[in-house]
């Protein structure tokens, strides 16, 4: 196998990867939606989707009970679009440039740092660029964009 072989192997795989990825982000809110808004019941669901069982279904609903930021896009997901080829370079990093982020920190419980570490969505760029999914460059621009932010993070 060559080396351009090899790179477009990886390169499929990867954007296979992020199309795997965006979809089951998709089914799952939308399995959310048809539930809430449009009261099917995970018999209705499972029966349409056909290859997630009903306990799958109860999973994905409590999950996005309990925490409903995960029906909001995220700074991974606008990755994965560049990476499935959904979206050029040009329009995630519009996106990403223009992201409000909130950035992870450790935890406290009565003002005593814990051993936990709760990650928040600037945590979504950081791991994108030490897995090579955003270049050099991008990560620069996005860290200069962010600088007061990121410095003000760094400081709490």
């Amino acid at each position: 196998m060559t080396t351009v072989e090899r790179h477009t192997a990886q390169h499929r795989l990867q954007q296979a990867a992020a199309r795997r990825r965006i979809d089951t982000l998709e089914l799952n809110r939308e399995i959310y939606w048809a539930s809430r808004n449009h009261h099917l019941t995970h018999r209705q669901i499972s029966a349409v989707v056909a290859d997630v069982s009903t306990t799958s279904i109860q999973r994905i609903l409590t999950r996005f009970a309990a925490d409903p930021t995960l029906l909001n896009e995220t700074p991974a997901e606008v990755i994965d679009k560049r990476a499935a080829g959904l979206i050029d370079d040009a329009a995630m990093m519009d996106t990403l440039l223009g992201w409000k982020y909130e950035f992870g920190g450790v935890e406290y419980v009565d003002g005593v740092a814990t051993d936990a570490y709760t990650a928040r969505d600037w945590d979504d760029i950081e791991q994108a660029y030490y897995c090579d999914r955003i270049t050099d460059d991008e990560f620069a621009r996005l860290v200069e964009r962010h600088r007061s932010d990121l410095e003000k993070a760094a400081s709490a």
